[in-house]
């Protein structure tokens, strides 16, 4: 956040008269502003698309941090003879439309991507402008650690982002998308009921127990996602949760029975990441956020 303090020591700067020391400063205040103002647009579209408490909560912090920026630098452009300006650059109100008409888990990857490359971008101008003592330069360096911080806050959504896509099953290029009004008069031959899975073990390869089925994940268009197996502790306790692709399971069958086979051992699943459950929100976790 930005301190009190400091906008006041700013505030005191700019009723004294100074001014600018360099053409280059004018144009960094240009700029400052139209990031931020960026920056509020863009966190507010956070708030209403997004999926994940996250990128919301993210969001928050953008319109709070930015709005408080932007009431500084406007206050240091009036003061330095600069008219400030009253929108984004063209190319970030065009990023903004684009993010616009995303949703859910897809507006959250691309809204992640967009901020940890604006936040990189921002922070090399402001470095740039923070080389000197005069009021704008001191504006830019009390700044840089609030853009820091942003930035680290977006490469960790993005990265958790990544790690959620990389679990969802890449669907058969045979396999045509049925259309939810369009109903099922003959069922594949193959087709297998759910209870096949759920709470069902898993062997490996070789025909040893690695864990057993504890949830089976649907994404918002009721495509099964992902299964979570619990391994490892003694009859469901001390036992880690751990999340694989559900295209990860095959279905054998011998002697008459069938048993679900993933290729992968007890020990790679045990120091994979682990997940709880949330029975106050009905969602997975990281085991990081449990408490």
């Amino acid at each position: 956040m930005f301190k009190h303090s400091t906008l006041a020591a700013v505030l005191i700067i700019v009723g004294s008269g100074s001014a600018l020391s360099a053409k280059s400063d004018t144009s960094f205040l240009t700029d400052a502003i139209q990031i931020n103002l960026a920056e509020i647009a863009v966190g507010d579209l956070a708030q209403k698309n997004g999926a994940s408490d996250d990128v919301k909560a993210y969001g928050k912090m953008l319109v709070d941090d930015h709005t408080a920026s932007n009431k500084q630098a406007a206050s240091l452009a009036q003061a330095n003879g600069v008219t400030p300006p009253n929108e984004p650059k063209p190319a970030d109100k065009e990023a903004q439309q684009h993010l616009a008409t995303l949703s859910g888990p897809e507006f959250d990857r691309e809204f992640a991507k967009a901020m940890v490359k604006g936040h990189k971008e921002a922070i090399g101008k402001f470095e740039a402008a923070s080389k000197g003592d005069d009021d704008i330069a001191k504006f830019a360096q009390d700044t840089l650690p609030t853009l820091q911080k942003h930035l680290e806050q977006a490469q960790s959504i993005a990265g958790k982002e990544t790690a959620a896509q990389d679990i969802q099953p890449t669907p058969s290029e045979n396999v045509s998308k049925a259309r939810s009004t369009e109903m099922i008069g003959t069922l594949a031959g193959g087709a297998l009921p759910i209870s096949e899975y759920y709470k069902k073990s898993v062997y490996d390869t070789r025909e040893s127990k690695i864990g057993d089925v504890n949830d089976i994940l649907l994404d918002k268009n009721g495509k099964i996602e992902a299964v979570i197996i619990g391994v490892g502790g003694l009859l469901g306790i001390g036992e880690k949760n751990v999340a694989i692709p559900f295209s990860s399971l095959k279905v054998a069958e011998k002697n008459g029975s069938r048993y679900l086979v993933v290729e992968t051992t007890k020990e790679a699943l045990q120091a994979a990441p682990g997940y709880v459950y949330d029975s106050g929100k009905k969602v997975w976790l990281p085991a990081t956020k449990q408490g």
